[in-house]
């Protein structure tokens, strides 16, 4: 649906973070039912709080454009790892430890809440290899609530269509029943399996041999194809597997303590050991990007956005009206014409940009009058029509999403490469840049015939004579 991106989230005085924009692809944007399910991720991961589970910052519209401003991860997924282990077994005090997150970011995300305090009852239903990430200091977090089932969900799965990897469901969202958090514990239990016995448990060449294996194949103990394995592991694993929802564990949090009391999970150091050993020269590389993302400068940039300057304009307003407010709250008649005064200033506020729309449409009508349209009297409309970008400039450069074995269902589609606008009125599909060069001479403010010049930092700039 999407692709991730490496960012930087602009703020006032000179804060600034290094973030993970995911943007929804072009063509799943014009789409209601895509939008929706964007949507709801955002909004049903916002309400998860918990250090193993990934959250959104922000939600960001320019249409047709979407996007998801989230915390950056600086690690891997799973399923990266696994292909670098060999043997492509994982030790099982470190499976222990990346199991034994999953299950208490998932457990967390089983009890969330609404704002009104009511269950969500959210349940996951795509917990792979994917969907895990493992940082560079040795923590495993949860990714992906992009087909979650909630109760507070806005779009609805139409009957009769799986969503999720065929390798990874549980028997009761094969057979199109009702899912609960129990679903979501027998796809850890497959991790799991996967993780110690170094295999795919269910994969097949064809979706319906990996059905077949899913409902009826017989589970091989992890202990028979690798010896040294406890056989506690082997009773937490199967019980995780078990077919029917009552055999098996009743949440994510039963499930990790059992596997607690199995196996020992290593500490953190040493699961970052362990990340560090695989990926190490990886990590290494996307941390000079991550250097040269925060060694940009956009202040130059950011000072002329006509939001920038507006944000802080109202901001300065806000604080003398609040100061007059506590300095006067003793007496009710001030404190009500300072209200009136704020209100007021608020309401001129949108006369600013309203005088600014007509004076342009009026300038567009004009030009068309005194001579032949153009080729370039369109772009100059199209252009000035823009709305001013958020704060959000994003690298030159993007993050891949991780390789999945599994296909997923039919109906999902492939990561397309579209990159992210950072510039009002630039391509989308050419990379953002800190200033372009200027292309275009300024010309007397008596000469009208092209309204606009571009300033030594490359912003174009409307000649106040012509208006």
């Amino acid at each position: 649906m999407a692709t991730v991106h490496l960012a930087r989230l602009m703020g006032p005085e000179g804060f600034s973070r290094t973030v993970a924009v995911k943007q929804l692809h072009p063509q799943f944007s014009r789409d209601p039912e895509f939008v929706a399910m964007f949507l709801d991720e955002a909004r049903l991961a916002a309400r998860v709080r918990h250090p193993n589970v990934v959250s959104p910052l922000d939600v960001i519209s320019c249409p047709p454009e979407l996007f998801i401003v989230m915390e950056y991860v600086h690690g891997t997924s799973l399923s990266r790892l696994l292909k670098r282990a060999t043997p492509q077994t994982v030790p099982p005090r470190v499976a222990v430890a990346i199991i034994g997150q999953v299950l208490l970011g998932l457990h967390a995300a089983h009890e969330a809440t609404g704002e009104g305090g009511e269950p969500l009852e959210l349940v996951h239903r795509d917990v792979s290899p994917q969907n895990i990430m493992v940082t560079k200091d040795g923590v495993a977090r949860i990714v992906d609530f992009g087909i979650a089932k909630a109760k507070a969900r806005s779009h609805q799965t139409d009957p009769g269509k799986l969503k999720g990897k065929l390798g990874y469901m549980a028997p009761e969202q094969v057979n199109l029943e009702s899912v609960d958090r129990r679903a979501d514990v027998f796809a850890v239990g497959v991790v799991l399996w996967e993780l110690l016995a170094g295999r795919r448990l269910f994969g097949s060449e064809s979706p319906g041999a990996s059905v077949q294996k899913l409902l009826h194949g017989e589970i091989e103990l992890p202990s028979r194809l690798v010896p040294e394995l406890p056989p506690a592991l082997d009773q937490v694993v199967l019980k995780a597997l078990a077919r029917t929802t009552a055999e098996r564990f009743q949440s994510a949090r039963a499930m990790a303590e059992a596997l607690e009391r199995a196996v020992a999970p290593c500490s953190m150091l040493e699961l970052a050991s362990w990340v560090e050993a695989l990926v190490g020269e990886e990590l290494d590389a996307r941390s000079e990007l991550v250097f040269d993302v925060e060694g940009l400068d956009f202040d130059d940039f950011t000072r002329e956005l006509p939001e920038a300057v507006a944000l802080a304009r109202n901001e300065a307003t806000r604080v003398t009206v609040d100061k007059g407010i506590e300095d006067r709250a003793a007496s009710p008649k001030a404190l009500e014409a300072a209200t009136e005064h704020r209100s007021a200033r608020l309401r001129k506020g949108w006369l600013v940009p309203v005088s600014v729309a007509v004076a342009v449409g009026f300038f567009v009508l004009w030009g068309r009058t005194r001579r032949a349209p153009s080729a370039s009297a369109p772009v100059v409309a199209a252009h000035a029509a823009l709305p001013a970008p958020p704060l959000l400039v994003t690298a030159a450069a993007r993050e891949p999403l991780p390789d999945a074995p599994d296909a997923d269902v039919p109906g999902s589609a492939a990561p397309a490469v579209h990159s992210v606008p950072s510039v009002a009125g630039q391509s989308p599909h050419k990379p953002a840049t800190k200033a372009a060069p200027a292309s275009v001479k300024a010309k007397p403010a008596s000469d009208c015939t092209v309204p606009y010049f571009f300033d030594k930092n490359g912003v174009k700039r409307f000649k106040e004579a012509c208006f």
